[in-house]
């Protein structure tokens, strides 16, 4: 079956956003922003593509690492920010991400759809998310292509490395942030690399190897 993880920089995306506007304007300026669409209806468009990485090292066997990442629908476990990951199965290369935040005493949703690429067993997992395909409180107007993919590097008989890359465009109103995104979204993903680590570890121990 091919394999890959959706981006979580496409979800990522509101709740910094969320997080950025509400410092500079307030709750009121946040919700135009997070809306994502003109008064007119359309779309917002993208100013810029940003892209964030994080790395681990998991004292797990590589295959172990892999395996658990190429199964979508575990991911949440360590990502906790997204709410669920179901794969299509009309098309199980295609699987729906749906972040829920509770932000301005209202909870907001967001989801897309990622389309799994081909992968490198054992080295590297990518996907892109599939255009038109967001959905949720915010996402019907909040359009934000992303890619990415998760290396996998041997480092003896029971110890790995992970490392997530993702990119993802920044909408024209968000670009003036797009430099406090770096850092915020940075530190997400490496506390989501660490707990990637421990379960890693912990399903191990589970598991009996």
């Amino acid at each position: 079956m091919a394999v890959a993880t959706a981006s979580c920089s496409a979800t990522l995306l509101p709740v910094v956003c969320t997080r950025q506007a509400t410092a500079v304007g307030g709750a009121g300026a946040a919700r135009l922003r997070l809306r994502g669409a003109r008064s007119n209806g359309s779309r917002w468009t993208a100013a810029q593509w940003l892209e964030n990485s994080a790395q681990i090292d998991c004292d797990v066997p590589l295959e172990e690492a892999f395996a658990l990442w190429e199964d979508r629908e575990r991911i949440p476990q360590w990502m906790p920010w997204i709410t669920s990951v179901v794969v299509q199965q009309d098309d199980p290369r295609l699987s729906r991400w749906t972040l829920s935040t509770y932000q301005f005493n209202r909870q907001w949703e967001f989801s897309w759809l990622a389309l799994n690429l081909t992968p490198l067993r054992n080295q590297k997992i990518h996907w892109r998310s599939v255009p038109g395909s967001t959905g949720g409180s915010l996402g019907s107007g909040l359009e934000v292509q992303n890619r990415g993919q998760i290396r996998f590097l041997r480092k003896g008989p029971s110890k790995c490395s992970v490392k997530l890359t993702i990119s993802y465009e920044v909408p024209g109103p968000m670009a003036p942030f797009a430099s406090l995104l770096t850092p915020v979204v940075e530190g997400i993903l490496s506390a989501d690399m660490k707990r990637f680590a421990e379960y890693a570890v912990q399903h191990r121990q589970n598991i009996g190897a």
